[in-house]
């Protein structure tokens, strides 16, 4: 156990080859199954430094999962000044997101990859039950989050990844008026 205050050793660049390492891994999809230990090791750092530069292994993970503009990044900017989710803000987020011409077509080929069974889809699936679920369920209830969930799942996943006509007719402020809709109804 380290008992030294203040930054761990590691050098100035371990944020950095922390993060390439979890890319790797999860690129690989055994991001879910290696240790902090074990990935601090790999590249020569102090496994502290995990916790240093990304919070916790959870922050790590959603730094790693991340393609640009994360999930937990648009529910942090949909919040109000009191902390509560707005949902106008976190509907015209995930919008703004996928609309993103470059970003937009990363996001749907990559959730056509986990939809056809990607080994990386069990990390995925983990980072947005605590970051998105959980934080739709502490302000609106696990019902309703359930409901919210699917609202949004539907139509990012019918809209930007089957491309479904009937969303896809919609411009992309229509589809965050429905999507709002949706979210707004108890």
């Amino acid at each position: 156990m380290v008992n030294k205050v203040g930054r761990p050793s590691g050098g100035g660049n371990a944020r950095a080859l922390l993060l390439n390492a979890a890319h790797r891994h999860f690129e690989a999809g055994d991001l879910a199954a290696i240790s902090t230990r074990r990935l601090a090791a790999e590249v020569g750092v102090s496994h502290t430094l995990v916790n240093y530069h990304f919070g916790s292994r959870d922050g790590l993970l959603a730094v790693a999962v991340s393609l640009r503009a994360a999930p937990h990044q648009v529910i942090g900017a949909a919040r109000d000044a009191e902390g509560r989710l707005d949902l106008a803000r976190l509907v015209h987020g995930l919008v703004l997101v996928w609309e993103h011409p470059e970003h937009g077509a990363r996001l749907a080929s990559f959730a056509r990859g986990l939809a056809a069974g990607d080994p990386r889809s069990s990390v995925l699936s983990s980072y947005l039950q605590h970051t998105v679920f959980e934080s739709l369920a502490a302000q609106f209830g696990q019902d309703r989050a359930r409901r919210m969930a699917t609202a949004i799942i539907g139509v990012i996943f019918g809209r930007y990844v089957l491309e479904l006509p009937v969303l896809t007719g919609l411009s992309a402020a229509g589809t965050a008026t429905l999507l709002l809709s949706m979210l707004r109804q108890p």
